[in-house]
């Protein structure tokens, strides 16, 4: 045997034996491939096989071209606020579908339709799971993981919209491509969870001498989360009025109050005002002035409607008792 074989040899060992110890190490990946399978098999008795798992860092401004605009997109709240993503694609969702109304997934792809509320309701339940699975494993394994507690928020109509309602700078993309049936179909999921960086690694941050890293409050105080309300109107009613509102009762607006909404933050201090409006189908809010300054003045009108508030329309009611 000569110098380069054997050299080649150890090469090879080394590379086995490296190549073991990064796959016994937890990792983010390997726990979404262990949670995949586990709540597949648990929670509707599914031979889920995950082939791969690919992982990669994406910037907001590429999230809709990360998801595909076929099946099912969900939206993830964590804990803290934060958002994330989970996707679907046609043949997944549909297997998911199947098996739980059928009892087995069909064998050959199925034709693409478009995802509904049913469908991303049918689909939670295993989300939860797979997100709960995910925060299990890492817990158990790695020392210092802080759980992330994403669940199942809301369905998404696009992915469009999806990059309207994200906002993390930049994203961890893990696409999980899984056997189902086994071999009776090939599906893919797409999970979206804000990147995560070391704290030592951002700017603005102290390190003492033998101690932990420590952020400066400036960091602190401007990454806290700020809550404001868009105040259509208000309303003085009695005390027993206001204490006897149910669900479905009509409160009668004036044609104005959808141009002249007032943004208030906490203690409702007057923040900006702004017009009520929509954009791509969801509710928006164009800022007409600020509290500080001045906004540059628009001509667009705001939009006319003489339906009552959609739900989920900000009102704030001051009650007061009867002398």
């Amino acid at each position: 045997m000569t110098a380069q074989d054997t050299a080649s040899v150890i090469h090879r060992k080394a590379r086995a034996a490296r190549d073991g110890s990064d796959a016994r190490a937890m990792s983010p990946a390997k726990a979404l491939r262990l949670a995949v399978a586990r709540a597949a098999d648990t929670l509707l008795d599914l031979a889920l096989t995950v082939a791969t798992v690919e992982q990669r860092r994406v910037s907001l401004a590429q999230v809709a071209e990360t998801v595909a605009d076929e099946g099912l997109i969900l939206l993830l709240d964590g804990a803290g606020g934060a958002r994330g993503a989970l996707a679907l694609d046609a043949q997944m969702m549909a297997a998911l579908i199947e098996v739980q109304t059928t009892g087995k997934v069909r064998s050959g792809a199925t034709p693409a339709r478009r995802a509904t509320r049913t469908d991303a309701a049918m689909v939670a339940p295993l989300v939860d799971a797979v997100l709960d699975g995910v925060d299990s494993e890492m817990l158990a394994e790695v020392e210092g993981y802080v759980p992330r507690g994403f669940r199942f928020g809301d369905r998404v109509e696009d992915r469009r919209a999806l990059g309207l309602v994200l906002d993390a700078p930049d994203f961890d993309v893990f696409r999980v491509t899984a056997d189902l049936g086994p071999g009776v179909r090939t599906g893919r999921l797409d999970l979206l969870v804000p990147a995560r960086r070391p704290l030592a690694a951002k700017t603005g941050t102290r390190t003492d001498v033998g101690g932990p890293a420590r952020a400066l409050m400036s960091d602190v105080a401007l990454g806290a989360p700020v809550v404001l309300d868009a105040v259509m109107a208000r309303i003085t009613l009695p005390l027993r009025e206001a204490c006897a509102l149910s669900r479905g009762q009509v409160l009668a607006l004036t044609p104005e109050s959808l141009g002249a909404i007032q943004v208030t933050g906490a203690g409702a201090h007057l923040v900006a005002e702004a017009r009520l409006g929509q954009l791509n189908g969801w509710r928006a809010l164009r800022l007409v002035s600020s509290a500080a300054a001045p906004l540059p003045d628009t001509k667009a009108e705001p939009e006319q409607s003489t339906a009552k508030p959609a739900p989920g329309t900000a009102l704030t009611l001051h009650a007061k008792q009867d002398a």
